[in-house]
């Protein structure tokens, strides 16, 4: 039981964001990385499994222009709020 709760409590850890965040996605120009400039909403939250066993997150985001796209944790950074 106490496993089991250490592994959620763990897990909320690891994710990044929650549903409604606002993102941006990270561009690599191979020389420069920066972020778009246009901010998207997460939608949806997935967790797969590597070939390790370690828990992966990834986000569905829905753009401004209705378009939806599916991208690992590690690719989108938070939107900075002025």
């Amino acid at each position: 039981m106490a496993v089991a709760i250490l592994s959620i409590i763990f897990q909320s850890l690891m994710q990044k964001y929650q549903i409604n965040d606002q993102v941006n996605k990270k561009q690599n120009n191979g020389l420069a990385v920066r972020t778009g400039s246009i901010a998207g909403t997460i939608i949806e939250v997935q967790e797969k499994l590597n070939k390790i066993g370690r828990t992966c997150f990834y986000y569905t985001v829905r753009w401004p222009d209705s378009r939806t796209s599916k991208h690992a944790q590690h690719i989108l950074v938070p939107t900075v709020q002025n």
